[in-house]
This record gives C-alpha cells, structure tokens and sequence, in this order.
C-alpha cells in the first residue's frame, strides 16, 4: 500500500517538474537558432511579485509614466463618435490586461534556467527567448532579428524587464488602432480591449468565440485548473477573474460579449457593443464594465462598473495577426513557458486522481477493510 502512495507522490512531483522546467533560450549565438534572432540572452533574475505589480502599474501609464525605462510608443484613439469622436489621447494600457497576457505567456518570467535548445541547458538564469524569437516577458518579437534595425534598444528588452514589458505595448497599442471598436472604445475600460486582445494572439477563426470547435455551454475559463480549448481572449479574461494569487491581484470579473454581436469574417470584426455577458456564452446573467485600477477616472464611460481593488495576473506578449492558422506568428511563444502550459489541468488532475486511489486503499488497508468517515 506503501508503493501505492509512492507512486502516487511521484506522478505528483512529476507533473509539477513537467511543467515547471520548459525554459527556451534561443540565443543569437545558440547553434539551434534557426529564426536568427538577433541578440544574445543577458543574465538576470526575476523581479519579486510585488516588483512586477509596481512595474505593471508603471508600464500601464504609458511613456508620460515610464519616461526614459521604455522606448516611445504613438498616440491611440479614443471614442466610437458616440457619445463622444475619436480623438488622439497619449498611449495607456489597462494593468489587468498586461498581467493576465504576460502570465498566459510566460508566467511573468523575464528570465529562466534553460532546459532548450541543448546547447544552452544550465544555469545562470538568462532571457526567455522562444523558437521564434520572442524575448523576455513581453515575448517581443518584431525587431529582434538579426538585421532588423528598430526604433528601441534592443539588449534592453533582453535584459531589463520594465523597458521589456513596455517595448511589448507597442504591438498592443497597434491593435487597438488596427480593430474596430468595443463599447465606447475607452482605454481605460479592461472589456473595451477584447477584439485588440483577440487580434494580439491572431485575428482569425481559431481565436472566434463562435467557433464550432469551442463548447458552446462553456463557463469561464480558469488558468489555474486548466482551459486549453479557448479562444486566446477567454485565456486572458481567465487570468483576471481567477488571479494566480492574491499577491498577484485582485479578482476582475471582466463582463464578456454576447457572442450574438460578433460577426467574423475574413480576418474582421466589425464593431461591437459594450460586453455585458457574465460568461462567454452566458449572457442570462449580466456584468457590467471594469474600469483600470491603474488608470484612474480620467476617461468617462457609461455603465463602467466600480474600479476593482487591485490587478490581475498576466502581461504582455508581442504578438501579430497570424491570418486564417491564428497563433502567434512574430511575437509571442505558441509555446508557453514559465509552467504556463495549456495540459497543466490534465497533468494536475491525473495525479491527484492518482493521489486519491492510493489514500483510499491504503485507509482501508490501515482499518482493515472499514471505511473511514
């Protein structure tokens, strides 16, 4: 009965050791880089939970906040010409939905002992670099290629986890700018950021709520027991309701569309209301918008509900429109790291389940065949 419940903790110890270990470093000088990405790992360790709450809040504010620790990022609109015109307003981010991106991503890691390619396996801690070249937290992709020549320092995102995250804002900033509006199209609304948080992983079919593949009696998804099959958004509206930990955030319960009003095709979506819906294919009961903790009442909404008490988990990740296939195609992993990973739910509950045969035969064994109240 012994060897049961050993067998039991090590399927355990296993599945955490599964999913905690994947660490890619493809580094410029790696022999397996062959994305060319363009710029060596750098050394480094993480910032503390707390750290990276005060560097969301930070980020959040946009460069009139971050000053000279994040490269400069172009004005987005606010507005839908009801009940006010799109008018040009100094970039900000809601801080719940870069935390709920960046745990989806990389589990806030900047950095990690590599466990891939080969040549790289082994301490010291060094930047996150995907297959595809994603660095560090924001898994910022554009620009760091070999060749490429952007407008921000480039060993900065490797090795600076605030001027990571907030060079990773950029590709969100475009895809508010890029997507047709959501409600008001107010920044600082968390719900007002759906179809540019969809288009951040893929405007495409994979990542439509309406998709045949998604149950559609699904409830919220919960990162922390796992949710793969989901659309990238409900992923990150995930992250915000179920906060990997208090001293991660507060729980958001983020209000979802009624998928009725979205219209995919082709790679569009056309505008759609404020969402309203308690779930993402609940629309009988009803929730009505958050406004950003880390953003204040600067901008006016109607119907915006009371200002959570804190943040979410989760971040940013430099991701692009990835056409019909969705995915990440130059930003962000499609893999996940940091323990991120979608089986994480499966490997947790077969080993409990495992876990749970072996207390049972081994009470019963203990009390001669008697169940135990």
């Amino acid at each position: 009965m012994r060897r049961a419940l050993v067998v039991a903790l090590v399927l355990v110890g296993a599945a955490r050791s599964a999913r905690a270990q994947y660490c890619p470093c493809y580094t410029l000088s790696a022999p397996e880089n062959n994305m060319s990405c363009g710029v060596e790992a750098k050394p480094g360790t993480n910032p503390t939970v707390a750290q990276w709450n005060d560097i969301f809040l930070l980020v959040s504010g946009g460069p009139a906040r971050w000053g000279t620790n994040g490269p400069s990022v172009a004005d987005i609109n606010e507005g839908c010409g009801k009940p006010m015109p799109s008018t040009p307003k100094p970039a900000v981010f809601p801080c719940e939905l870069m935390k709920a991106i960046a745990m989806a991503e990389t589990g806030w890691k900047q950095f990690c002992v590599p466990s891939t390619p080969a040549s790289q396996k082994g301490p010291p801690e060094r930047t996150i670099i995907s297959f595809d070249c994603g660095y560090g937290i924001g898994q910022v992709t554009s620009g760091m290629h070999k060749g490429e020549t952007p407008a921000f320092d480039r060993d900065r995102v490797a090795g600076d986890p605030t001027y990571n995250l907030a060079t990773g804002t950029q590709i969100l900033a475009a895809k508010w700018r890029a997507t047709a509006c959501v409600g008001d199209n107010i920044p600082s609304i968390i719900e007002d950021w759906y179809i540019a948080t969809w288009a951040y992983n893929g405007l495409a079919a994979s990542n439509d709520p309406n998709n045949a593949n998604y149950d559609a009696m699904r409830t919220a998804c919960n990162p922390n027991v796992g949710c793969s099959a989901r659309p990238y958004q409900e992923k990150v509206w995930g992250w915000m309701e179920f906060p990997k930990s208090a001293a991660h955030a507060a729980s958001v319960k983020v209000a979802y569309p009624d998928r009725a009003t979205i219209m995919y095709s082709n790679n569009r979506v056309p505008a759609i209301p404020d969402p309203s819906c308690a779930g993402p294919t609940d629309c009988t009961q009803k929730r009505t918008v958050n406004r950003s903790a880390c953003l204040g009442a600067g901008a006016v909404d109607a119907g915006a509900g009371p200002i959570p008490p804190g943040g979410d988990d989760g971040g940013v990740v430099d991701g692009v429109d990835g056409g019909a296939g969705g995915g990440h195609v130059a930003g962000g992993c499609g893999c996940t790291v940091g323990g991120r990973a979608d089986d994480e739910g499966a490997w947790a509950a077969i080993a409990l389940a495992a876990l749970a045969i072996a207390l049972a035969v081994w009470r019963r064994a203990a009390t001669g065949g008697r169940a135990i109240a």
